[in-house]
């Protein structure tokens, strides 16, 4: 009986030590996902989508779209990550849910039709001085984006070349607009290697694509004509149409929702947290967002996404704190009715 006992004894401790060990390891994985995690597989998965693009493996639409949309991620987990540590309420969870949805909407979509516009609904080559090629638009008024890419043509050496060029926009014989425009090719220098075997090799860069937007209310065919071109390029230019599946003023609305949404987590957020934390953070990219979507390049690229990061955390920081005072009365009326 005795020997019996001995035997049962460190079955015993074993239940107990994993009674103890379960509990500890769903802290420190909680602990792990509401700290480091999502910021570590964002670095991870940014530094290595920057290098399969600088090889060539993948293109620019995909690269700039894959560290973007991950960016936007990591900026809506740190600006509910504070709610995490704390036990929430029955009724705040499914508001978390739907803020982080609409958010979600109001920030992706956006930042992605800007980077891929999906299918042109016309296009055309104009050639220089030809006839005005109509448009036909089915009646659907709103806004247009208008892609115009010209071809450089081959030249001898290394110069720098700039080649403008001007669009008459109208309907019925007249014209309303006229859209101008210039491609340009540079040349400079790269250093390639490090140290003693490092060398310099001359680099070109271009730009033979140029967007432009066309405003359309009365949902009327419109006519395009290329009325001039500058010599150095191919006597035509390429036109793509991108029409927007979801119109300019329901992306505001959203926004706007979303940044109210923004105030109303930061009014219920637990005390002692960081205050109006994901309203600075809503602005900062809104703001990127909004000047990721005007830069000039046709499509935009790494430079346009760190200029609208780095302008939109700037704008974060100034607006988003002034914005949080005017709204901080909300949360001592949200937490006078708790």
């Amino acid at each position: 009986m005795k020997s019996q006992a001995t035997k049962l004894r460190p079955q015993g401790r074993t239940v107990h030590k994993a009674k103890h060990t379960a509990p500890l390891t769903r802290l420190v994985v909680l602990d792990a996902l509401r700290t480091w995690v999502l910021p570590t597989v964002t670095i991870a998965l940014s530094f290595v989508v920057f290098v399969i693009y600088n090889v060539g493996l993948v293109d620019d639409a995909f690269a700039v779209t894959a560290v973007g949309i991950a960016v936007l991620a990591t900026v809506l987990f740190f600006g509910l990550r504070s709610f995490l540590a704390h036990e929430l309420e029955s009724a705040i969870l499914p508001m978390l849910v739907g803020f982080a949805v609409l958010w979600a909407a109001a920030s992706l979509y956006p930042f992605y039709r800007t980077v891929n516009p999906g299918t042109p609904v016309f296009s055309t080559e104009l050639s220089h001085n030809g006839p005005p090629v109509t448009v036909p638009l089915h009646g659907q008024s709103g806004r247009y984006s208008v892609i115009v890419e010209g071809r450089f043509l081959p030249a001898e050496g290394r110069t720098n070349r700039t080649a403008a060029y001007s669009i008459a926009l109208g309907h019925d014989g007249t014209t309303d607009r006229v859209i101008q425009g210039a491609f340009s090719q540079t040349w400079g220098t790269e250093r390639i290697g490090a140290g003693r075997r490092s060398s310099l090799v001359p680099t070109m860069h271009q730009t033979t694509q140029v967007h432009e937007t066309i405003d359309n209310p009365e949902a009327r065919d419109l006519t395009l004509q290329l009325t001039e071109l500058s010599p150095g390029v191919r006597d035509s230019v390429i036109i793509r149409i991108y029409g927007e599946s979801v119109p300019q003023w329901a992306l505001i609305v959203l926004g706007v929702l979303a940044l109210a949404g923004a105030i109303v987590i930061d009014a219920r957020r637990p005390k002692g947290a960081n205050d109006g934390l994901m309203t600075t953070m809503t602005v900062a990219a809104f703001v990127g967002i909004a000047i990721f979507r005007v830069s000039s390049p046709a499509t935009p690229g790494f430079p346009q996404l760190a200029i609208a990061a780095l302008m939109g955390t700037l704008a974060g920081a100034l607006g988003g704190s002034v914005l949080w005072r005017l709204a901080r009365p909300l949360k001592k009326h949200l937490v006078g009715r708790q």
